[in-house]
C-alpha cells in the first residue's frame, strides 16, 4: 500500500477530506443516540474507507467490465432494497426530522384545496413546507404511491444511471456507488425520509446530462432557460451547482440573450408560483406565509456576497468537469459552513453544535454527489471528464 501513497495529488487529498468531514458530522452528532461511541466509531470508519481506497486502486484493473456491471447492478440492487427495508421498518413520525412531511402534508393540503404553504408538518405547528412548487410535484407520483420516502429509491437509480452515462464505465460508477452505500450520511437521509439529497441528485443527473450531451447555453438556451427555470423552483440551494456549471458560459453570450435568460428564468419560477399566490385574492395569505420565508430565514447578506464573489471566481476558473465536480464541491462545502459559522455570531451556541437545533449539519449531504464523483474520477483519463467545456 505504501507505493501508493506518492501518487496522491492535493485534489485527491482535498476531496477525501471532504468526504470523511461529511460523514464525520454525522458519526458525531447521531451514533451517541444509538449508544455507539463515537470516537470509537470514527477512527474505524475511517480506516475502512482509507483501507477501501487503497485495494480499490490496487486491484480496480484486474477485473473486467464485466464483473463492474454484476457488481454495479447488485450494488444498486443492495441500495434499493436497503431503502426499502428502512422505509418499512422506521415510522416517519418517529424521527424528529420533517423534510418527508414538508412535501407529504404540502400535497395532502393541496388535493383538499387547503392553501398548502400553511399547513405544518409533523415536527411543530411552526414549521412550515420550504421546498417551492416545482418540487413538490416531481414528488406527486410518490405521493400517490403511498410514501414520499419511495423517491429515495427513484433518485439513487437516476443517479446511477447518470454516473453510467458520464463515465460510459461500470468500474468508476460501481465505485461511485461504493462510496455513497459507505457514507453514514446518506443512509441518514433514508432513515428519516429527508429530500434534500435527493434535490441534489436531481440537479446533479441534470448537469451530467448536460456535459455528456454537450448541450451548451448558446446553441440550447431556450432548453437551457427552461431546466433552469425549472430548477429554480425545486430549492434555492439547487441553483448553486448550477451557477458554478452555466457562469462562465452565460458571460459570452450576447447581451440580449444576457439579459434574457434571467429573465425567462423568473419568468418561468413566477409562473410556477402564480397559483399560490392568487390562491387567496382576499386576504393574500402567499404574503403571510410562503417558502421564501423558511429558505431566506437563516441567510446572512454580508456571507452571501462574499459566497457570489467566491462562486464567480471558481465558476470561471474550472475548465473541465474534473475541475468542475472539485470546484464545486469546495464551493458548497464553504457556503454551508460559512453559514453555520454565521449563525453563530447572529444566534450563539446553546449547548453543543450538534445538540442545538439552530445547526443543521444535514445541509453537508450537499456536496457528497460532487465530491464522490470527483473521487471516482480521480484516475480517469481526461478524455472521460471532458464532455463539457466551461467555454462552451
Amino acid at each position: 500500500m505504501v507505493k501508493y501513497l506518492p501518487r496522491f495529488s492535493k485534489q485527491f487529498i482535498l476531496q477525501i477530506t471532504l468526504y470523511l468531514f461529511v460523514n464525520a458530522l454525522f458519526i458525531l452528532k447521531y451514533t451517541p443516540r444509538v449508544d455507539f461511541a463515537p470516537f470509537v466509531f470514527l477512527p474505524i470508519y475511517v480506516a475502512i474507507i482509507l483501507t477501501t481506497y487503497f485495494l480499490y486502486k490496487k486491484y480496480a484493473e484486474k477485473l473486467s467490465q464485466k464483473v463492474y456491471k454484476y457488481l454495479s447492478w447488485s450494488l444498486l440492487g443492495l441500495f434499493v432494497v436497503a431503502i426499502a427495508v428502512a422505509l418499512i421498518c422506521i415510522d416517519p413520525y418517529s424521527v424528529r426530522v420533517d423534510r418527508w412531511s414538508a412535501v407529504s402534508f404540502f400535497l395532502d393540503a393541496f388535493f383538499h384545496g387547503d392553501y398548502p404553504y400553511a399547513v405544518h408538518t409533523h415536527v411543530s405547528e411552526t414549521n412550515f413546507p420550504s421546498p417551492f412548487p416545482v418540487w413538490h410535484f416531481i414528488n406527486l407520483p410518490f405521493y400517490l404511491v403511498g410514501d414520499v420516502g419511495i423517491g429515495l429509491i427513484f433518485f439513487i437509480i437516476l443517479t446511477f444511471v447518470g454516473v453510467r452515462m458520464f463515465f460510459n464505465s461500470y468500474q468508476k460508477s460501481f465505485f461511485f456507488l461504493l462510496l455513497l452505500f459507505l457514507s453514514p450520511a446518506y443512509w441518514w437521509e433514508v432513515a428519516v425520509r429527508s429530500d434534500s439529497l435527493s434535490n441534489a441528485f436531481l440537479v446533479f443527473f441534470v448537469i451530467l446530462w448536460f456535459s455528456k450531451n454537450k448541450f451548451t447555453l448558446e446553441k440550447n438556451f431556450w432548453l437551457s432557460v427552461t431546466v433552469c427555470g425549472l430548477i429554480a423552483a425545486t430549492r434555492l440551494s439547487a441553483i448553486l451547482p448550477v451557477a458554478l456549471f452555466l457562469f462562465k458560459p452565460y458571460i459570452h453570450l450576447s447581451w440580449s440573450k444576457k439579459i434574457v435568460f434571467p429573465l425567462g428564468i423568473l419568468g418561468l419560477v413566477l409562473l410556477v408560483f402564480l397559483p399560490f399566490i392568487f390562491w387567496d385574492t382576499t386576504h393574500w395569505v402567499f404574503f403571510s406565509r410562503n417558502p421564501f420565508m423558511s429558505q431566506t430565514s437563516i441567510g446572512n447578506p454580508l456571507i452571501l456576497l462574499v459566497m457570489v464573489a467566491f462562486g464567480a471566481m471558481l465558476a470561471l476558473k474550472w475548465k473541465d468537469m474534473e475541475q468542475y465536480f472539485n470546484y464545486t464541491a469546495i464551493f458548497l462545502f464553504v457556503f454551508i459552513l460559512s453559514s453555520q459559522i454565521g449563525l453563530m455570531f447572529t444566534r450563539g451556541i446553546n449547548g453543543s453544535i450538534f445538540m442545538d437545533s439552530t445547526y443543521d449539519v444535514s445541509y453537508f449531504t450537499l456536496l457528497l454527489p460532487y465530491v464522490i464523483m470527483s473521487l471516482a474520477g480521480f484516475e480517469t483519463n481526461k478524455t472521460q471528464l471532458t464532455s463539457y467545456s466551461a467555454n462552451s
